[in-house]
């Protein structure tokens, strides 16, 4: 199966806060495009906007990627597969997969459902700070 295969038919999906949320839909693409398995986290069925801040602020998983830092006019530099945390305002809300080669941000909301978008586009529509998340290797420890 190509990249583009598996990309495809994940357009337009809906959202599901117990199955198809933003962390468990990056968790698939991890998975399945890249070869990474991250956490499963429960999403209480009550979540709130609190819970996401803290639960990304928080979270131990978040130790094992470091920031990667935007090039001159806030090119991209972080790698394929990157993961990209977006914020409205100061405090990530919202997770998403950066796809180098696509130029563009593929993740799942309540809105939309799964959107694969560019940077340009989701900062227009609100998504004013993304930080990008490479993982951490043994040769940066």
């Amino acid at each position: 199966m190509t990249r583009a295969d598996f990309l495809a038919p994940l357009i337009g999906e809906p959202w599901a806060w117990q199955s198809r949320n933003c962390w468990d839909f990056a968790c698939h693409v991890q998975r399945e495009l890249f070869g990474r398995e991250l956490p499963q986290i429960a999403v209480p069925a009550d979540f709130s906007r609190r819970w996401v801040l803290e639960e990304f602020a928080g979270h131990p998983e978040r130790a094992r990627w470091r920031q990667v830092a935007d090039g001159p006019g806030g090119l991209v530099m972080a790698a394929d597969g990157a993961l990209v945390l977006m914020a409205h305002a100061r405090f990530p809300a919202h997770i998403g997969v950066w796809l180098r080669q696509e130029g563009r941000v593929i993740h799942c909301d309540g809105k939309a459902g799964v959107a694969c978008e560019t940077v340009l586009a989701l900062r227009q529509v609100g998504w004013k700070s993304l930080m990008f998340f490479e993982p951490v290797t043994c040769t940066d420890l």
